[in-house]
């Protein structure tokens, strides 16, 4: 049963520069269509509980954590006036501290990718069998916990990895990690055959293209992925053998080793996650949510 969430937050947020410099990424704001301001860690982290999730590792750089913790910390004594006067910031404040308590911070002190941050959470882990939600991804429809609980229950279901999916046009193949599946006589579920990490769109034709879906898309990662315990003997495997002047290491290092091993699932989510990762992404998102549409 998966119980236990990482959401890797640590990047240097270089596609949202300069804000990111001083804002870290998962603290970037957003105006709800009520009226109410939130970020995108609380969306996140409120779905994730609200999915059945008990306890959130998230994955911060040391410089942003302290700057993480005095958000949640929620000003505390310095706007116990101003929040004895409002009654909306007093729940605020309230929310905020409940979802303190679910909460665990863990520091990646190199940048060195997703598989790397993921391995960083190992002491928040225990080797239990972990659902990975990206930091930068608005689970929607807002506030809707089914996409994620229906990954759940497929894992509950198969024990084996499952991978939300979405849809990607052949142009745009090489900025993501790209999955083939076969369908199931399941509906939007298909058994993982093989991924590969932002192929060329002449690999993809030749090598990538799921059966079922137009000749001119393929599936890409949608920033959901359910894994059993066996992901940390295989990140404790690419960790022994990494070179750090190698660069940055992926989590789909880690899926084609489970992949040698067990069986894997996609499931192709009705609803896509709203990305919030670069400026123009971010820009839609905010639109999205405040109710303003994309202008």
């Amino acid at each position: 049963m998966l119980r236990k969430a990482i959401v890797p937050m640590a990047g240097l947020g270089t596609r949202l520069y300069p804000v990111g410099v001083v804002l870290p990424k998962g603290l970037m704001p957003f105006a709800l269509a009520d009226g109410r301001l939130t970020t995108g860690l609380q969306l996140i982290a409120e779905t994730l509980l609200a999915a059945s999730v008990e306890q959130i590792g998230v994955v911060v750089s040391p410089e942003n954590r302290p700057v993480y913790e005095a958000f949640l910390e929620g000003g505390n004594a310095r706007y116990a006036p101003a929040r004895a006067k409002r009654p909306e910031m007093q729940q605020t404040y309230e929310a905020l501290q409940r979802l303190r308590g679910h909460l665990t911070f863990v520091e990646q002190p190199e940048l060195l990718g997703l598989g790397h941050a993921v391995w960083c959470a190992r002491g928040f882990a225990l080797g239990e069998p972990v659902l990975v939600f990206l930091g930068d991804h608005i689970p929607m429809p807002l506030g809707d916990s089914a996409p994620i609980r229906q990954a759940m229950r497929l894992f509950d279901e198969h024990q084996t990895p499952i991978y939300g999916v979405h849809r990607v046009p052949l142009d745009k193949v090489s900025l993501y990690g790209v999955l083939q599946g076969e369908p199931t006589d399941v509906p939007r579920v298909y058994r993982l055959r093989q991924l590969y990490e932002k192929p060329t769109p002449d690999y993809a034709q030749q090598h990538l293209h799921t059966a079922g879906l137009a000749p001119n898309e393929f599936f890409a990662h949608s920033g959901v992925y359910a894994f059993p315990p066996a992901l940390w003997d295989a990140l404790e495997q690419i960790a022994a053998e990494h070179d750090p002047s190698q660069g940055e290491w992926t989590l789909t290092y880690a899926q084609q080793r489970l992949l040698q091993q067990t069986p894997a699932y996609l499931y192709e989510a009705e609803h896509h996650w709203l990305d919030f990762g670069t400026a123009q992404e971010y820009r839609r998102a905010f639109c999205h949510l405040a109710g303003c549409g994309d202008v």
